[in-house]
Parts: C-alpha cells; structure tokens; sequence
C-alpha cells in the first residue's frame, strides 16, 4: 500500500469540463413543451442520452445551471430538477464548491476470500490512494473493547481515507490486539493491517466475523467523505481472528452507500435439498 499521493491536489484531469453546455450529439436535441412529459424530466434525458452516447465520460463536470437554461430556454428549477433526478439514479455526483461530475461506477467489494480492504480494492481494480489521518494508541470503546477482550487497555489505533481519483469514499477506523502494541505510526502509513499482522508480526488470521449495514452517517463521516446531510453509508465491522480464536483486529469500514456495493457468492442448495429429499423418501427392499 502506497501512502496518499496528494488528496488535495488541483487540476485533476478528472475535474475537467466541455468546452461547450451540451456536446453536439445532445446539442440537436429539443425539449418538447407540448409533450405530456415534464421539461425537467426531458432534460434529464438529454444528459442521460449523453452520459450513455460517451459524450461525457466519468469525472466530466457537465454544464451549470445557468448554461442549462441558456442552451434549453428553461428555469433554473427545471434545469436542478434535471440534475437532481440524475443525481437520485447515481448518473452524477454533486461536489461542494466544485460542480457536478459524471459519476464513477460503484466500487465493487466481493466477500469471498479474506483479505483486507485495500488488497480486496486492488483486486477488482480499483487503485485508491488511502490517506493516514489519525494514529494513536488509547483506550477504545466498550464495544471494541469487548469485541478485542482488551480490558481496559490502550490499543493502537487508526483512522484512513480512501479515495479514487482525488474523490474520498470510504473511511476506515482500525483496533489492534493489545499484543501489536509494538505497531507504529509509520508501519500503519504504508502498511495494511493484514500485512502488519500476518508478515511483520507473524501473527496468522485464521477466519473473520463480518457484519455489514446501512446506518445513518455521522457529522465526521459527512465531512471527511464531502457528502451532504441525511446521505446514508454503507458500513461493515470486521472482527479477525487467529486459529486458537484470539481476536487480532475490529475494523470499522463505512462507504459512501451510492459509491459502494459487497457482493458475496452463494452456492446452490439443490445438493442438500436433493439429500433431504433422498432421507425422506422410503426404503424398499
């Protein structure tokens, strides 16, 4: 894992606009004010016909409000209308203080090995730049506590961002095992915890219990994510273990909800459903 390359910085090749309001594609289409379909909805199909045409492609900023309304002789309510109903189905991303962006398909989390959520991202493609925002060792909260049988002592901590293209996601808080107290700030910048456990510590994680849920975000999630209020997150707790059933580590892992999605595989059912079937069914000699 690579330490963030720079969150902050400006000009991203992602954050550029069309030197035009539509492209020429969606510029010939006209908006129907005798159709029984509202001019707002009309619209939002316009940008969608050129998000699908490649018009504009995933991190293009499309045009204001205002050059809506000159291109379309439309109200600004009719033109937000547009782009709020885009936003709703995901096809844009408002940032605040920049614009709105075509958005990028959700990142795509398979629960199906163990690993951990960097390894898991480069995985399936994604190369995120993760950013160490806070470390620490402290006493945790009960509930970490109890999950880590730590007592009352001071666990090493951390807290990390993860973006793509410039643009944060998902935030993560990690608890180590009172015996990682060895763990420092520089091994948790450019290290997973997995890696951490398994190859510095030679600590083996044997199985994890995993929950995952959609909660209401917090005050800090919303800012360190750049997401407006009431935006729902994703989030999944992650309490891993070594064979002996020693738990090692509780991570906390919470995403943007309509940036995010796990998908686990299911085997099929028929095997035992056709061995019930055969227990239930007579023998006859």
């Amino acid at each position: 894992m690579k330490p963030n390359p720079g969150l902050n910085a400006a000009g991203s090749a992602h954050e550029r606009m069309s030197t035009s309001a539509l492209p020429p594609g969606a510029a010939q289409a006209r908006l129907n004010r005798d159709s029984p379909i509202a001019l707002h909805r009309q619209l939002a199909q316009v940008l969608r016909d050129a998000i699908a045409a490649g018009s504009y492609s995933q991190g293009d900023r499309i045009p204001t409000e205002p050059a809506l309304m000159a291109r379309h002789g439309v109200s600004r309510i009719t033109a937000r209308q547009a782009v709020i109903q885009l936003v709703s189905e995901g096809l844009l991303v408002k940032r605040q203080g920049k614009g709105t962006y075509v958005a990028a398909p959700p990142v795509r989390h398979a629960l199906i090995d163990l690993r951990g959520f960097y390894d898991e991202l480069v995985a399936r493609g994604v190369n995120p730049e993760i950013a160490l925002l806070d470390f620490a060792k402290r006493v945790p909260q009960a509930a970490v506590a109890t999950r880590l049988r730590s007592g009352g002592q001071s666990l090493v901590s951390w807290k990390r961002l993860y973006s793509r293209q410039g643009e944060p996601f998902a935030v993560a808080w990690v608890w180590l095992a009172p015996s990682a107290g060895q763990v420092t700030r520089e091994l948790a910048a450019t290290h997973t915890s997995y890696h951490i456990l398994e190859t510095i510590l030679q600590c083996k994680i044997d199985h994890a219990d995993i929950s995952i849920r959609a909660q209401s975000s917090t005050a800090e999630m919303r800012k360190l994510l750049r997401m407006p209020p009431s935006t729902p997150i994703i989030a999944l707790e992650r309490v891993s273990y070594t064979a002996d059933g020693t738990p090692v580590e509780y991570a906390l892992y919470c995403a943007q909800a309509d940036a995010y999605e796990f998908s686990f595989k299911v085997n099929s059912k028929v095997a035992v459903a056709d061995a019930l079937a055969r227990r239930a069914t007579p023998v006859t000699r």
